[in-house]
């Protein structure tokens, strides 16, 4: 049990993080991170708010991914958001 516990507690300490969103140049789909958002984040986080919604915890992964198959859903529209920000960024 305390096992368990310091791997949830280190996870969080060190702040990772994958990518749930549509491939993009630079970052594929996901890409997991520790200790913060990659610097493509930082670059497009302003112009694409809902970029930053699809840096999830791995713990959260099971949960986005089901919600993301219901096309009404916010996870989908988060999506589709940034996938449309992507195509159209040059």
């Amino acid at each position: 049990m305390t096992s368990s516990r310091k791997t949830t507690k280190n996870n969080k300490e060190k702040n990772v993080l994958i990518y749930v969103g549509p491939t993009v140049k630079g970052l594929p789909r996901y890409s997991s991170f520790i200790g913060g958002y990659p610097e493509i984040h930082n670059t497009h986080k302003e112009n694409c708010p809902a970029f930053t919604t699809l840096f999830i915890e791995p713990e959260r992964l099971i949960d986005f991914e089901k919600k993301l198959k219901n096309p009404n859903s916010a996870e989908s529209a988060f999506y589709k958001n940034v996938e449309k920000y992507f195509s159209e960024v040059k």
